[in-house]
């Protein structure tokens, strides 16, 4: 009897242990549009193609990305992207620019569209992460390229967003309200070039 209770501790200690594990959580970039209406093309908005985001090497993981110093970075093993990265950031940067202005249609890059001959908006970041100034971070440069492969336009970017609280959460929310002011940036950037 006494060695069958002693039995029964030890397995719900072991069960206890268990339970200590850390959770993994996943995160998606939140839509930042306030606008819900759908835009829609027209035959008149000449066609850009957005092509696949670059990331850096160190953001191209699947844990989001933090700066604990100024020479170091750390990839989060239990905060993890839900999707691709680089996929979030087309979808959603394709999507803030039909928004955001009328003269141009976006489209992403897709096996099924012939992008000769069509501009194409390259984005690149070199950072996209937390940093222990309590800010997220985002920087690189966004390419406008024309229809015979010229630079049309080149810009680089650098935007710092507080972060509302301390957390991962906190840190997904401001790396979107980022993505949200680079593409004010390209779409007023946009505004003035004829393509």
């Amino acid at each position: 009897m006494l060695k069958g209770s002693l039995m029964a501790l030890v397995l719900l200690a072991v069960a206890g242990c268990s339970s200590t594990e850390p959770v993994t959580r996943t995160y998606l970039l939140p839509d930042q549009s306030n606008d819900l209406t759908m835009a829609f093309a027209n035959k008149h908005q000449p066609v850009v193609i957005v092509r696949p985001v670059e990331v850096a090497e160190h953001l191209a993981g699947t844990g989001l990305v933090y700066q604990t110093s100024e020479t170091e970075v750390v990839q989060a093993q239990q905060n993890l992207w839900a999707e691709s990265l680089s996929r979030q950031l087309t979808r959603i940067i394709t999507q803030d620019l039909r928004q955001k202005q009328s003269r141009y249609w976006f489209d992403e890059l897709t096996p099924v569209v012939n992008s000769s001959g069509l501009p194409k908006l390259q984005v690149k970041f070199t950072q996209f992460n937390g940093h222990y100034s309590g800010l997220a971070r985002l920087s690189g440069q966004w390419l406008l390229i024309g229809e015979q492969g010229e630079a049309l336009a080149r810009q680089p970017f650098f935007i710092q967003v507080p972060l509302e609280q301390d957390g991962y959460d906190a840190q997904v929310k401001a790396l979107a309200e980022g993505v949200t002011r680079l593409t004010n940036q390209i779409s007023q950037s946009m505004s003035s070039l004829t393509l």
